[in-house]
């Protein structure tokens, strides 16, 4: 008989089973599903060759996970794969926004904003890796107690009592607006950058421990060793 049974071979439930295997237990994974994964998982849903997210399509927290970095998953076919924009979005007017992946190319677009931004954003980005550790940890006593206070004390205010100069600078984060008339005088360049840009993420694979971590859309996909 195991010592340790878990139920659910979901990414939650897999690093359960690697923790207590690790520590010399005998483990036992039982799962309903046909395949193994949770949300993790793809398939091909609608035509041959053609693979699909069954559930979860980005994944933040995967990359930036203290715990997944342990594993060798790369050893195993897995491949981050990051856009060098996170995503892009078409407005009305014709415009696009662009979700850029550093503090760098946001604050060059935000006008007046920038101060803002920067005082609100730039310490999350600095402290990413020491945040992650405290926050996706069991019950600890925090290694990093001053960037964990700094986070907890913004987090816990509501958005109904920021001022509107705080819920403007946090509307425009790592936003940036293509302007048509810019954009080689042609009122359709902005989208087509943003389609660029789009097909590039489609592409683009990095990999780089500061970067994954301020940036929202991170996928994965598994390659032949």
């Amino acid at each position: 008989m195991a010592d340790a049974i878990v139920v659910g071979a979901g990414p939650n439930g897999l690093a359960a089973a690697i923790v207590l295997a690790r520590a010399g237990l005998s483990v036992r994974v039982v799962e309903a599903a046909e395949t193994v994964g949770g949300g993790t998982r793809s398939a091909e849903l609608t035509l041959p060759g053609f693979v699909h997210d069954v559930c979860s399509a980005i994944h933040p927290l995967g990359i930036a996970s203290p715990f997944l970095r342990s594993l060798p998953l790369e050893a195993h076919g897995l491949e981050w794969v990051e856009p060098p924009a996170s995503l892009a979005h078409a407005v009305d007017d014709g415009t696009a926004v662009l979700l850029e992946r550093s503090p760098e190319a946001a604050v060059q677009t935000l006008g007046e904003d920038d101060a803002r931004w920067r005082r609100i954003f730039a310490p999350l980005a600095r402290d990413a890796d020491s945040l992650l550790e405290e926050i996706l940890a069991p019950p600890h006593v925090p290694a990093h107690p001053l960037p964990l206070a700094r986070f907890g004390l913004r987090a816990m205010l509501p958005a109904t009592i920021s001022p509107p100069s705080a819920l403007s600078a946090a509307a425009s984060a790592s936003a940036m607006r293509c302007d048509p008339p810019r954009a080689s005088g042609h009122p359709d360049a902005c989208a087509e950058a943003a389609k660029m840009r789009a097909n590039e993420a489609v592409n683009g694979a990095s990999s780089g421990r500061n970067e994954c971590a301020a940036s929202p859309a991170t996928r994965a996909r598994t390659r032949s060793p």
